[in-house]
Order: structure tokens, then sequence, then C-alpha cells
């Protein structure tokens, strides 16, 4: 069993929430039926974010020029795939064309920012760019994490988008123990780069860069990490769905961001 880095910050929100998208296969070989969800926007125009700052990277360790165009094409065409199927659509992203503009100007944003003073690490002769990396957790578990950059100041980095700044300190506390589990390198520091996802009359803000404390991250993702594993080893020997706790106060408990909503895996979701 593998516990995602990226996991950790939503666990705490709502278990239930979290364990049905993570072990999704799992929980359906258990006879649990979860919801299909197409990808929400936000999370969609941050992926093909993603991908145009990763193309900027690579190309400037290996000390090569691209355009901002060069970068939005494979950006561009990820989007479309994902969402070729539907999305959930928002307020400040209605649509495919409100979102090509947005991935294009959260992609400069990088371009003209983080960009300008970073260079990745280089790490087995190559750049330390979506850097995916694993390590054992004990009793059969596994982290695992991609991280978006490790900079030659060897600090562990993630680019973030959205419309509002939330907190990561248990994410980027497991990629820290991933990279020094790697041995790749004494982490320095640790931080997100946060790219606010605007709509497209407003001005685009630029990158900014929020450090985060090593050592209280870390033991944030431990902890993290420790219950998860009692969670599930008490919910194999039980086969019950409430050994994880469930937050109806959440945000995002709603037919619109849970598999797990309305149910027979969290009956207390959608109640009146």
């Amino acid at each position: 069993m593998n516990i995602r880095a990226s996991m950790l910050p939503s666990y705490p929100d709502c278990p239930r929430r979290a364990v049905a998208k993570q072990y999704r296969q799992k929980l359906e070989k258990l006879g649990y039926k979860l919801r299909e969800l197409p990808p929400s926007v936000g999370a969609a125009t941050g992926t093909a974010t993603h991908t145009g700052t990763e193309m900027l990277l690579r190309a400037k360790h290996a000390n090569r020029v691209i355009t901002l165009d060069e970068a939005l094409a494979p950006a561009f065409a990820g989007f479309l795939e994902e969402t070729g199927k539907g999305a959930i659509w928002d307020d400040t992203t209605p649509n495919a064309n409100t979102a090509q503009q947005q991935i294009s100007r959260q992609v400069a944003a990088y371009l003209y920012g983080p960009l300008t003073t970073v260079m990745p690490l280089t790490v087995n002769g190559a750049p330390a760019v979506e850097l995916e990396l694993r390590a054992n957790c004990g009793d059969g578990w596994e982290l695992t994490g991609h991280i978006d950059l490790i900079d030659d100041a060897f600090w562990p980095r993630d680019t973030k988008t959205g419309a509002l700044i939330r907190p990561y300190h248990a994410q980027l506390g497991g990629y820290s123990l991933l990279v020094r589990s790697n041995a790749i390198c004494q982490v320095a520091g640790l931080c997100i780069d946060f790219i606010q996802r605007v709509g497209k009359t407003k001005p685009q803000p630029p990158c900014q860069t929020i450090s985060y404390p090593v050592a209280q991250c870390e033991r944030n993702a431990m902890g993290i990490i420790n219950r998860i594993k009692q969670d599930m080893a008490q919910f194999d020997r039980e086969q019950n769905p409430e050994v994880f706790m469930a937050n109806q106060m959440s945000m995002l408990c709603s037919d619109k961001y849970c598999p797990a909503f309305g149910t027979a895996f969290c009956e207390l979701s959608g109640c009146k």
C-alpha cells in the first residue's frame, strides 16, 4: 500500500473522502460503489500550468531558451485531453476559452517570476523536475511523491495554483522526508510557488513564494502518515467505513468533489 504525499494535507479535513479517492480500487473490490467525478477545472488548469512550467524548467536546465508559446502548446493539449469528456466549471473559469487564457497567464507568471532566479538541481545527470520518489514507511507501506522541483539551493518546491493560498505543511513535509530518505540532498528549506487563478477580466497577480519550516512540516507529515496507517489497519480488521471520520462541515463535502458522497461508504453525506 502506498501513501501519496499530495494526499496528506486533505486527510485531516475528511479522512473518509481522502480514502475514497486514494484507495478506490481497494474499496470497490470490497463491494463499495463510488461515484465517478469529472475533473474540476481548477485541478485541470493547475495540471496544465504544471506542464508548461516543467517545459520551462527543463529548458533552463539544458541552457535552452524556449518561448512562452512553446511551453503552452503541450499545456493546452493536456488540458483539452483531460476535460474532453467534461469538467466541473466554476464562476472563475466558466468555459474552456477562459481556462486557456488563465493557463497562459499562469505559465507566464512563472516564466517572469520564479524561473528568473531558480535552477533545477542536477540528480544523476538529469534535472530534479517532476522527480518521482518513494520511501519505506514501515508495515508494508510506502510513501510516494512527485516533486515539482528541487532547486540548486536544495529547496524542494511545489507549484500551486488556485483561488486561495492554502496550507501545505504536510505535503511539503512528505517531500522533505522523501528527499532525505533517498539521499538526494540535505534539505535547506521548503516552499510553494503560488500562482493565483483569477477571472479573465482581472489582472494576473505575480507568483508568490511562501516558505515553510522543514522540521515542523516533517513532523506534521509523519503524524498524518501514522494516522492513515492506523486507520487502514483498523478498517482491514473491522471492514467498517465509520473507522474513517467523515467531516460534513468540509467545503468539499458535496456531490461535486467527493466520490463517496451519498454512497454506502459515507451514509452521513447528503443527510438533511
